[in-house]
């Protein structure tokens, strides 16, 4: 049996799209799961025109195939501590 690491070969990026809103991020989604392409995203935090509020932004890259993710054997020894409400 080989490792998984030695014979996995991780998908291209055929483009990433830098997005505003959750909708858009739904829509692109939707579309490659059609076309049956993998996806990778990820939500930042950017400040706005005015500097004044940070606001979300997504960032869709659009793959080959699906990306595979190793499962995590060790569990976190803390719970994560939620954020105060403001």
């Amino acid at each position: 049996m080989t490792d998984l690491d030695e014979t996995t070969v991780q998908p291209d990026v055929i483009s990433t799209h830098y997005l505003a809103g959750i909708d858009e991020v739904t829509e692109h989604l939707r579309a490659a799961n059609q076309l049956g392409l993998g996806v990778r995203v990820r939500s930042y935090l950017e400040a706005d025109e005015e500097g004044e509020e940070l606001v979300e932004r997504w960032e869709v890259e659009l793959l080959t195939s699906s990306p595979i993710h190793e499962e995590e054997t060790a569990e976190p020894s803390e719970p994560e501590a939620a954020f105060p409400a403001e």
